[in-house]
């Protein structure tokens, strides 16, 4: 599914056409309200990465994202959240840092399933011409790292997330995460924000798929790292270009209905 960054600059983009957090800066001087403002965005920031944190904890998938990829049938993965954790539901009595937190959670989810549904399983899945092998789901994580890398191109961009994640006192109470393992996350998806747009980290989120696909010393990796352009170019071909603007679009639109819905 796509990167964190990729998530957290989508949820923020989804939370600005929402006006969730009106005029709120990460400038970090602000105080009164627009600094209690600025950490709730921090918050939303960090719970936009959250899912994934089962990077950190070893948990398994379905216990942070709520949706089970053997199953073909549309599943509601912010509902079986929301059932799974009965105290995040009612957003309104939640002090102001968790439902911002569980809003950015919330906008993973969302995306992390439009992704499955538009892209994945349709372009690269076991029913797609491409056939759902390794061969597939090493196209899908070139594609997903491809998006990430583009968002990453503007400093500016990056510079405000770590801000507003550094910004965070992680003022969160969600019941199944403590403060010191959502701080280390905190850390942890901070730290990505400082890396080069480049091609080099490849290999930390496709590390099994490459070890498919024979790539295993650091010779074969640079080896292969030459080839990212055509494979790239394959993957583009074989999803389309349109594909991808429209998974966007479709993913912070249903990202915007489903902040409202459980924001206001």
């Amino acid at each position: 599914m796509p990167p964190l960054v990729s998530h957290m600059l989508a949820a923020r983009r989804a939370a600005e056409e929402a006006g969730l957090f009106g005029a709120a800066s990460d400038d970090g001087g602000a105080s009164g309200g627009e600094a209690a403002r600025a950490e709730e965005v921090g918050a939303f920031t960090l719970g936009a990465t959250t899912p994934d944190i089962r990077v950190l904890t070893r948990w398994e998938r379905e216990r942070t994202h709520f949706f089970d990829l053997s199953e073909e049938q549309h599943q509601d993965s912010v509902a079986a959240f929301l059932t799974a954790h009965p105290d995040l539901r009612d957003a309104a009595a939640l002090r102001p840092q968790t439902r911002a937190w569980a809003g950015g959670f919330i906008a993973h989810l969302v995306m992390d399933e439009t992704y499955i549904e538009e892209v994945y399983r349709p372009h690269f899945g076991h029913r797609s011409a491409l056939g759902g092998g390794r061969r597939a789901n090493l196209l899908d994580r070139i594609l997903q790292y491809e998006m990430d890398r583009q968002e990453r191109e503007s400093p500016e961009a990056m510079a405000a997330l770590r801000q507003s994640l550094y910004g965070s006192a992680v003022d969160v109470d969600c019941g199944f995460l403590d403060r010191a393992t959502l701080e280390e996350w905190r850390d942890v998806s901070a730290r990505l924000t400082e890396y080069a747009p480049d091609w080099e980290r490849f290999s930390t989120i496709a590390s099994r798929h490459l070890e498919g696909a024979g790539v295993g010393s650091e010779d074969e990796y640079r080896a292969f790292l030459e080839q990212i352009p055509e494979l790239l170019e394959e993957t583009l071909r074989s999803v389309g270009a349109a594909t991808v603007e429209a998974f966007f679009e479709e993913s912070q639109q249903r990202t915007v209905t489903a902040l409202r819905e459980y924001l206001g």
